[in-house]
């Protein structure tokens, strides 16, 4: 068998008598067997000298089941204090008999799952604009008595939706209601 086949170190073409076969000569395929090793050992020095500038391996860190707070510090990129938080406030729970604390890695994809969930749920359609299912900001202030900083830290807290329109800025009565009438 004969098959027409182009050198991958020199680029000449040649017949094959293997359709294997990847080089045009003994010489070619000793040089690009060389070039192969040779690009391979760089591969693996460039990463090594990125997880010495870094100071960590991302992929092994993604291997491991059981993680330590650096490595979910790292895994995360948040800080230290955020994890401590997470975890005092019950959202990552740690495991305990170890001398360090741990994580589990499954724990963490839990949560980030229940995040996408919550954000699913609070989808809110708003109603058809028009007078009566909007109050502007200067209504809510006069009719429920709150000053502006302490409403927009509620319109921030509950997601209600706030739309401008000309010199006014207009928010859902339903929502409005139902968060004054709560509290």
């Amino acid at each position: 068998m004969e098959v027409n086949k182009i050198c991958q170190f020199c680029g000449n073409r040649f017949v094959a008598k293997k359709t294997t076969t990847k080089c045009c000569s003994d010489d070619c395929a000793k040089k690009f067997y060389k070039k192969r090793k040779r690009d391979e050992k760089i591969q693996a020095s460039d990463k090594d000298l990125e997880v010495q500038i870094k100071g960590y391996d991302i992929e092994e860190i993604q291997k491991k089941d059981y993680l330590s707070i650096k490595e979910v510090m790292l895994l995360l990129n948040i800080s230290r204090t955020s994890i401590y938080r997470m975890l005092k406030d019950g959202r990552l729970s740690k495991l305990e008999g170890f001398k360090a604390v741990r994580i589990r890695k499954v724990d963490l994809d839990i949560l980030f799952r229940q995040k996408v969930e919550n954000n699913e749920e609070k989808q809110y359609n708003l109603p058809y604009f028009c007078d009566d299912n909007y109050y502007t900001i200067n209504e809510v202030l006069d009719a429920f008595k709150v000053s502006s900083g302490s409403f927009y830290h509620l319109c921030k807290k509950h997601n209600i939706p706030k739309i401008p329109k000309g010199k006014n800025v207009y928010v859902p009565k339903n929502l409005v209601n139902t968060i004054f009438n709560n509290e």
